[in-house]
């Protein structure tokens, strides 16, 4: 006669079975895609498991399958903001096959005279989903963290926790050794039939649907309750080892993801080695093909040189890799109406029209608004207020008019007239190259604008001083000018409405917290026309301080130390050298700086 399982085991003995069997489970489910249990029988024992443990609290083991959902954040609760111990930085987007063939020609060329081994080239999916950074120390899940500017992301360990295909255990392979430090990157993500039945739950609840999955699984790991992440069905799919340290080495991309696959991640079926750009095409083609059967969401392939010592030898430029490109898929188009064209005043003065459309559907995304470029774009299509038109989408880039649908057009429009004088305070506008500008320092909406862009999350990240907040500010009279936003009056910001002495204090302790900010932080916060967050940091690379940096820039040789900077060609220098040669500009630093 034989007992039945674990009638006479020792309980222990038991529980520990108990965590690898359900760490089996999770396992063959979410990165297998081949459950082998019912959802009956895995409830049963799950259950089972969280009755030990509350009797047997002190067994806890981190990598067992409840501690996968930890306890909600306080409300009110903030991200932690974690440095990334090695950039995660962008890969170069490129559109067409001509593009594809001129990469391999400069990698081929960046490597001539380097080596005698000729490369060959890793291609896969470029998944449109949320990119995170997983470090597991002894095989232990440590840390998860965002993307967030490449150089820094948030802390998400507990809700990645609970992304279905994250391992909180490293699986060990018989005769392989886990490294001691593991670093993987990859893409979170949900199912397209998870995010169909997730906007239908949300739509029957009353609450506001995601207008696309990367939105669902942006807005999910946010939340500060990791048992929404858990409900909602977001996979973690690895493309990337990025460190480890002991075990074997690897010579290849190709051998790093079978062992981050063994080590128990789930990687692209979807994958292939070519020697050239012609192999590099015809895999984007037939993936792009079939993208629409797929079930994740993608908007091209990357392709990486496949040798881990000729990426070495070709190194990166100040925002990419040499050794890498994402070839990007034909972007997909929606025929709607134009409803208004509206001219927005960005930061530098820049005015652009913006089009107000009728909502349309675009590869999973609503589309409301779209970009006309500029006056030149609007005049040679000759796009008017209420004409059908094309309005094309293409992964992250912002929507487009394509132009207008001729035989759709309505006799009677009348052709769109740019206006003669800035929306927002009135001047005349100059005209640079294809692009109208608003000549005032002192505008209004620039201002806003500049004050928006130094308090975000990418420059000093003053939180709670957000597009609402600026506006109310400077409706009220306490907000006129970048540098006044270390001048803020909080006993009066606390009497206005919505607001009142805590979320003033609380809002005072930020401003207060991005008074001393990292130089490439402070730099990017300026607004400078042309300097993003990566040229900001390789400036400050080259340049110890804003006064040697001002210094130069104000030289006779400005040009040139300038252009020294990887990433800083003559049209930047010359954006740096107006910016430092303007001398309200300069006030308005030295009041910063008080």
């Amino acid at each position: 006669m034989t007992s039945a399982p674990g009638l006479f085991e020792d309980p222990r003995e038991l529980y520990s079975r108990l965590v690898e069997e359900l760490s089996t489970y999770d396992h063959a489910y979410y990165v297998l895609a081949h459950p082998l249990v019912s959802d009956a029988e895995y409830d049963r024992k799950f259950q089972e498991l969280q009755a030990m443990e509350v009797e047997h609290p002190d067994w806890v083991c981190p990598d067992s399958p409840t501690q996968r959902v930890g306890s909600p954040l306080p409300e009110g609760s903030k991200f932690e903001r974690i440095e990334h111990a090695v950039p995660m930085i962008s890969i170069e987007s490129l559109f067409g096959n001509e593009a594809v063939q001129d990469f391999e020609a400069r990698v081929l060329k960046g490597l001539e005279g380097e080596t005698k081994t000729k490369p060959s080239f890793s291609c896969e999916p470029k998944w449109d989903g949320v990119s995170a950074s997983l470090v597991y120390k002894d095989g232990l899940l440590v840390r998860g963290v965002s993307r967030g500017d490449g150089a820094t992301g948030e802390d998400l360990t507990q809700n990645l926790r609970a992304v279905g295909g994250v391992p909180l255990r490293l699986r060990g392979q018989k005769g392989s050794i886990i490294p001691s430090l593991v670093e993987v990157r990859g893409e979170v993500m949900i199912p397209l039939s998870g995010f169909a039945e997730l906007n239908a739950r949300m739509a029957q609840q009353g609450d506001s649907v995601f207008a696309n999955p990367r939105n669902a699984t942006a807005g999910t790991l946010k939340r500060l309750d990791p048992s929404v992440v858990r409900n909602r069905g977001l996979r973690f799919m690895a493309w990337d080892l990025v460190r480890h340290e002991g075990g074997s080495d690897f010579e290849n991309h190709t051998a790093a993801m079978k062992a981050l696959e063994g080590w128990g991640f789930a990687i692209t079926p979807y994958h292939a080695v070519v020697s050239d750009s012609e192999g590099m095409i015809a895999f984007h083609d037939e993936l792009e093909a079939k993208r629409d059967e797929l079930e994740y969401e993608m908007d091209g392939v990357v392709v990486k040189v496949e040798e881990f010592a000729l990426r070495h030898l070709l190194g990166s430029r100040a925002r990419t890799p040499r050794w890498a490109c994402a070839h990007k898929f034909a972007p997909r188009e929606e025929m709607t109406t134009l409803l208004d064209i509206e001219i927005q005043v960005g930061r530098t003065g820049r005015l652009t029209p913006r089009a107000h459309l009728e909502p349309i559907g675009i590869g999973g995304t609503t589309v409301r608004h779209a970009t006309l470029h500029n006056a030149k774009y609007i005049a040679e299509r000759d796009i008017r207020i209420g004409d059908c038109v094309m309005v094309r989408r293409a992964g992250d880039v912002i929507p487009q008019v394509v132009g207008p649908v001729l035989d759709a057009r309505k006799k009677e429009l009348p052709k769109f007239e740019w206006p003669s004088t800035c929306p927002s305070c009135g001047s005349t506008p100059s005209r640079k190259g294809e692009h109208r500008f608003c000549p005032s320092m002192d505008c209004p909406a620039q201002v806003l604008r500049r004050i928006r862009h130094l308090a975000s999350r990418e420059a000093l990240r003053i939180e709670g001083l957000g597009e609402k907040a600026v506006s109310q500010f400077a409706e009220a009279g306490l907000l006129d000018s970048v540098e006044n936003v270390f001048a803020l009056d909080f006993e009066a910001i606390s009497q206005l409405e919505r607001w009142g002495e805590k979320s003033a204090m609380a809002l005072k302790e930020q401003v207060i917290g991005a008074m001393e900010p990292e130089l490439p932080k402070f730099l990017f916060a300026l607004g400078i026309p042309e300097v993003g967050s990566e040229t900001a940091r390789a400036l400050c690379a080259k340049f110890s301080s804003l006064d040697e940096l001002t210094r130069v820039a104000q030289s006779e040789e400005a040009v040139a130390s300038l252009s020294e900077v990887e990433g800083v060609g003559e049209e930047v220098a010359a954006s740096v050298i107006d910016f430092f040669g303007n001398s309200q500009n300069a006030n308005a630093i030295a009041r910063m700086l008080e």
